[in-house]
């Protein structure tokens, strides 16, 4: 997992070459005026999902990961605490592989990530996202699908 402001995403340019163009495209897109719904930037291979939608309350999340995508998961507007941990340990409840989503039982660290701030969890990491910090509050935020092959 990193975590890190939209700022410095340079600095993880050499991680994967589609992650450096998803980060990119949050950089030269005006995401603000972006409807909700899927943009696709290089087919399956990389795509953008907008997001808007009120936060919930931990008990309510759920525990996801994925097998051939990574995530960056970025704050356009709002702040939302992101579970990670990794599937070690977890309990597989649900799989759908052809979806590429994973559910899972288990614990872990909770991480506040703000407006103008990125998460990218690679592929077998377990998140859970839209757990709201104190109240729940809309968000906007881009999730770019990576496929890391």
């Amino acid at each position: 997992m990193i975590i890190d402001k939209l700022s410095n995403a340079k600095l993880y340019y050499g991680v994967h070459p589609r992650i450096q163009k998803g980060l990119e495209y949050l950089i030269e897109h005006d995401l603000n005026s972006m409807a909700p719904g899927k943009y696709e930037i290089d087919g399956l291979h990389l795509y953008v999902l907008i997001e808007e939608y009120e936060t919930m309350p931990k008990e309510q999340g759920r525990w996801e990961s994925h097998r051939k995508y990574a995530d960056i998961q970025y704050m356009i507007s709002g702040q939302e605490r992101m579970g990670y941990s990794t599937i070690e340990g977890m309990n597989l409840i649900e799989r759908h592989e052809e979806k590429d989503h994973f559910y899972f039982e288990g614990s872990g660290d909770l991480l506040l990530v703000k407006q103008g701030s990125f998460a990218i969890f690679l592929p077998e990491e377990a998140h859970m996202p839209q757990i709201s910090d104190s109240t729940p509050q809309s968000i906007k935020k881009a999730v770019v699908k990576i496929l890391i092959d």
